[in-house]
């Protein structure tokens, strides 16, 4: 419980710093487009204009929320796969936060006969282990 509170108010810190940003970004003049796409794709957010939400200090925030916001010794994980072979498998479940989740002959895997393929999105519940992986028990395939 002292955790979650502890995250609550470091997201809290990071929607005040956010939004000073914004305020300081309104007032500043508009900054050249940054030659590469953003690493996180933002939704707009109305009234709000994506020179904003774009540029490299908004990025770095909602970068460093999704990372606190992330939890990575629960029993379910949600993520991206970036390996999969046989029983192994890798997911990143935020911005450079990576999970192993090893799979057993009995996992199942919905819907029924998909394969985990990396880039695709997938749920994984199952046991935590002491080094912090998971034991699938259900995987869910959200294509």
């Amino acid at each position: 419980m002292r955790s979650l509170a502890m995250k609550a108010r470091l997201v809290g810190v990071a929607a005040a710093v956010l939004s000073l940003s914004l305020g300081a970004a309104a007032v500043a003049e508009p900054t050249p487009a940054p030659s590469a796409p953003p690493p996180v794709s933002v939704p707009n957010i109305p009234g709000v204009p994506s020179s904003i939400m774009n540029s490299p200090v908004v990025q770095s925030i909602l970068n460093a929320a999704g990372g606190l916001l992330q939890t990575t010794n629960g029993p379910t994980a949600r993520g991206k796969v970036t390996y999969f072979k046989r029983y192994e498998m890798q997911l990143q479940t935020a911005p450079g936060v990576f999970r192993q989740v090893h799979l057993h002959q009995g996992t199942v895997i919905n819907p029924r006969g998909g394969t985990p393929a990396t880039g695709m999105l997938v749920d994984v519940s199952g046991s935590t282990q002491s080094d912090g992986s998971l034991n699938a028990n259900t995987i869910t395939l959200d294509r």
